[in-house]
């Protein structure tokens, strides 16, 4: 993907999590590879997600080093995302985010995410990780370290007491996975508080549907940027 269609497509995921109440504050962070792996870019940092367009992301190097753009990404951007690219080629883009939902999946002693639960936690069997203590957020890469070692070879992320994070091979992918991972946790504890006993699906049934590429919705990220296009088409300035 050339840097200018991957502006595109960055931005618009940024307003489509605003959109669906994904994203916490200005302080979640996304970013994306442009070329040949070894120019990122990333969210500006203090900036809602519902005011990201094409032009304000910013264009980092492999080592850090802002090459275009006004501002700074978050003081934790760069030491997040930067290990796990290292650690990952076939990861092209990393979404980091507090969705109310998944994020409350991460406060419990012995509840985990069930990905045998419903068809839309299924997409996710066998593709979730834990970091299983709270990571002291810092400024230098030791926590994007840690982040990289519990994600392995994962695509999500469940962090204790913090968030989610999706490492993925697309934009295509990682949106549809980020609205479908917090849809997934709502239905879990929406079931939970009923107080009445689940009944998951079978191994197999959750494997068969794991093997979906992109949750079977590859055409979610152009679906909503034509809505984007509708309602926001500032995003694309």
């Amino acid at each position: 993907m050339n840097e200018a269609e991957a502006r595109l497509d960055l931005a618009s995921v940024h307003r489509i999590l605003a959109m669906e109440g994904l994203n916490e504050g200005t302080w979640n962070h996304f970013s994306c590879k442009i070329g040949n792996g070894v120019q990122y870019l990333v969210t500006p940092g203090s900036t809602h997600f519902s005011m990201v367009s094409a032009s304000s992301l910013l264009l980092y190097g492999r080592d850090g080093e802002l090459i275009s753009g006004n501002g700074q990404a978050n003081h934790d951007a760069l030491p997040i995302h930067l290990p796990i690219y290292e650690a990952r080629s076939d990861v092209n883009c990393i979404l980091h985010f507090h969705s109310p939902h998944a994020t409350a999946l991460t406060v419990f002693k012995q509840i985990r995410f069930d990905t045998r639960l419903s068809q839309t936690a299924a997409y996710f069997h066998g593709k979730v990780s834990y970091l299983d203590t709270y990571a002291v957020p810092r400024t230098n890469t030791e926590e994007g370290e840690e982040m990289a070692h519990a994600l392995g070879d994962k695509k999500v992320l469940f962090m204790k007491n913090h968030g989610v994070l999706i490492a993925a091979s697309s934009l295509a992918d990682a949106s549809v996975s980020a609205y479908q991972l917090e849809r997934a946790s709502r239905i879990q504890l929406l079931a939970a508080a009923t107080g009445a006993e689940t009944e998951p699906m079978s191994e197999e049934h959750a494997e068969l549907l794991a093997r979906e590429e992109c949750n079977g919705e590859p055409d979610y990220l152009d679906g909503m940027k034509r809505l984007l296009e509708r309602t926001q088409p500032n995003f694309k300035e």
